[in-house]
């Protein structure tokens, strides 16, 4: 597959939301203010993303969490996926949409333009490796809005997360972990080296199927993104949410 190499990453990006995203475009607001952050102080990790553009809308997660399962990242990765066999290399995998999906490598911010690397990504095999490696989730850090910071395993955290909203404030940030952290890691390695091997550095262009088959229709309803961006600011404007609200809330970071 293709490596482009030292990249404005959102112009980049930006032409394939334009090309092969028709609804949801403003979902990828959300992928640059990621891209953002991580460029401030890259750290080898939280730089690294996976990126899927659909025609409704984009998901961008950070790699590591990806590859644990029952996560957010694994869940909306594997969203546009049906696999038919468990297992084997050469499981059937049924793409459900359109999709266009890169590793995102993200390195700095030059001349106010965040720059990096994109491996673009076979989706279907993509796929397949992940399903075939994944850890399962084991424990969760979360953090909070008065800046406690607590780690729990999953299913306790599950349990308490309304608890905890009302003792600490809305949930700022939730990191998940498996049970071995080398695991993670030699896996993590083991998929970024064989991509690079495969890789073939050529110059950024944008190849879509099917062009002419991208029509904008008239939205239903907001996107994911835009659903978890209006709740986060609604609770943040409110006094502690009723049971309810905050169940969702825990949804929407867990990826239920």
């Amino acid at each position: 597959m293709r490596k482009f190499e030292n990249v404005d990453i959102v112009a980049a990006l930006g032409a394939v939301v334009e090309l092969n995203t028709a609804n949801y475009k403003s979902d990828f607001k959300y992928d640059i203010a990621q891209f953002k952050e991580a460029a401030r102080s890259p750290d080898g990790e939280n730089n690294r993303f996976l990126w899927l553009s659909r025609p409704s809308g984009t998901y961008c997660h950070l790699e590591r969490d990806t590859y644990i399962k029952d996560t957010a990242a694994f869940n909306y990765w594997n969203g546009c996926a049906t696999i038919l066999g468990k297992d084997t290399p050469h499981d059937k995998v049924i793409v459900n949409d359109r999709v266009m999906t890169f590793a995102v490598e993200v390195t700095c911010i030059k001349n106010g333009r965040i720059m990096g690397n994109l491996h673009e990504l076979d989706y279907k095999e993509h796929i397949r490796q992940l399903n075939r490696v994944a850890l399962p989730l084991h424990t969760v850090t979360a953090t909070y809005k008065d800046g406690t910071t607590v780690t729990l395993p999953h299913k306790e955290h599950d349990a308490q997360h309304i608890r905890l909203y009302h003792q600490y404030g809305q949930l700022q940030a939730l990191t998940p972990h498996p049970e071995n952290a080398d695991s993670l890691r030699t896996i993590l390695t083991q998929a970024r080296e064989q991509r690079e091997n495969n890789a073939r550095p050529t110059i950024f262009k944008v190849r879509v199927k099917n062009p002419k088959a991208i029509k904008p229709t008239k939205p239903e309803q907001p996107s994911i993104k835009q659903q978890l961006a209006e709740g986060r600011k609604h609770l943040s404007e409110k006094k502690p949410a009723p049971t309810r609200a905050a169940v969702k809330n825990k949804h929407s970071e867990l990826g239920g």
